[in-house]
């Protein structure tokens, strides 16, 4: 009976782990508890419960059960220093400055949140799973926002499908996410995320860690990875999303390199038919966007001025000074974690009296520091540095294989993006993202370290 517990246990906390891969982006939720006051928006100051938590919770849960059940359970895989070590630290620094926050009750709230993220991330560390248990998922995710995000785009509003979690949504409506010129507004596509730029940066961790995955696999699958590719690649173009556009190029970059270096290293040919296929695939894609969306793509590159791109870049630069005013207010502790906004509009307003704005700093590093204090700072620098000084250093040892580059190449642009926006650390599907990629990668260096090599789990 016992035994059947576990098998049972390890069952759903696999299913949990699949279902919250396909469904990383979405914004399914319900407020639980709604605290008027502040002009914030909701999700920086209400406690949320989103669908795809019942995946996560559920998930972890089954996996703790699992190991308290077994009567021997595997040794747990704590992952390597440099990447558990800053993680864990986040969670202590929230929890000793949950008291002394600008709102107690929403940073121990978030407090919790993060500590369930680090069981995702020692899950995803030590769940024995194949490639194509994390990556199959994620390519059903690719395709499930591409059906909903392209023929927004091209309808210019939502298609009704509230009860997923699509954001009901026009061109013409005030505060839609749109790209301008002149007058005439173009709905960027916002999938069944809650904003175009979250659903771009999900797209681009997904799109890589799937490309890691295609480039080992041969004729049907291949061909059927590269029509997901493909369909995610497009709605990625169509968010509009600059950071994440670059958070692409930077990542796939860095596969090409990785990939290389291994082959260099007489680790096994990078598979030049693949790369080159999927290379004139997207290649093909983006010159086809370009050439249907030129006009569109003039503001947002700045070729061409217009009001509502001068006004974004514009708030995005105030909230500079005002994230150092904050850190300086509050060097040690920091303000509260997930307490930016708030802390900004009670303790900083005058610094942002131009665009009245109350939403977190535009830049992770300042973002973390201003919440966490300095200490917080200097472990997301620590987090940002360590992984790639980690394989530089191990570089005679280091089996750099098709997944492992997929899954640095996802790292690397998730760490990018956070330069240029805050939903890695603030946002419910950034911090998910960041979090299992960061599990994913660290399970790689784990088996690295234990001698068995990047196959050790299938």
């Amino acid at each position: 009976m016992r035994e059947r517990l576990v098998l049972w246990a390890e069952r759903l906390s696999v299913a949990g782990l699949a279902v919250l891969l396909a469904t990383l982006p979405f914004w399914r939720h319900r407020v639980l508890v709604h605290r008027a006051g502040d002009p914030v928006f909701f999700e920086f100051h209400d406690v949320t419960l989103y669908t795809n938590d019942l995946a996560w919770f559920g998930a972890v849960g089954a996996w703790l059960l699992s190991r308290l059940l077994h009567r021997a359970p595997a040794k747990m895989r704590l992952g390597p220093w440099f990447v558990t070590g800053p993680l864990a630290g986040f969670v202590v620094l929230a929890y000793l400055g949950a008291p002394l926050a600008v709102d107690p009750l929403y940073a121990g709230y978030q407090g919790v949140r993060l500590l369930l993220l680090l069981g995702l991330y020692l899950l995803v560390l030590n769940l024995p799973l194949a490639q194509g248990a994390n990556a199959w998922p994620l390519a059903a995710g690719l395709v499930i926002q591409a059906a909903v995000a392209v023929p927004q785009f091209v309808l210019g509003q939502s298609l009704g499908l509230q009860r997923l979690g699509e954001v009901a949504v026009k061109a013409g409506w005030p505060g839609a996410s749109v790209v301008m010129v002149g007058e005439q507004r173009w709905l960027r596509a916002y999938g069944l995320a809650q904003h175009p730029n979250l659903l771009a940066g999900c797209l681009v961790a997904m799109l890589l860690v799937v490309i890691g995955y295609y480039l080992v696999q041969r004729r049907g699958r291949r061909l059927l990875l590269l029509i997901t590719l493909a369909m995610g690649f497009g709605a990625l173009l169509l968010t509009f999303s600059r950071a994440a556009w670059a958070g692409m190029f930077v990542g796939f970059g860095a596969l090409l390199v990785l990939r290389v270096w291994a082959w260099r290293g007489g680790q096994g040919s990078p598979r030049w038919a693949g790369l080159g296929l999927l290379a004139a695939v997207l290649a093909l894609i983006t010159v086809g966007f370009v050439a249907l969306n030129w006009t569109l793509l003039q503001p947002r590159l700045g070729l061409t001025s217009q009001g509502t791109e001068i006004r974004s870049v514009e708030a995005r630069l105030m909230q500079v000074p005002a994230a150092v005013t904050l850190i300086r207010m509050r060097p040690l502790l920091g303000v509260g974690l997930g307490n930016y906004p708030t802390a900004l509009y009670e303790l900083a307003r005058e610094t942002v009296a131009a665009y009245p704005v109350y939403q977190p700093v535009y830049s992770v590093p300042l973002l973390v520091t201003a919440e966490l204090g300095l200490l917080g700072g200097l472990l997301w620098v620590l987090l940002l540095l360590a992984p790639w000084l980690g394989l530089w250093l191990r570089r005679r040892r280091v089996r750099m294989t098709a997944w492992w580059a997929g899954l640095s190449g996802a790292l690397l642009a998730l760490l990018a993006v956070s330069f240029a926006d805050f939903y890695v650390w603030s946002s419910h599907q950034g911090q998910l993202a960041l979090w299992l990629v960061l599990g994913l990668w660290a399970r790689e260096w784990s088996a690295l370290a234990s001698g068995k090599g990047v196959s050790a789990y299938g």
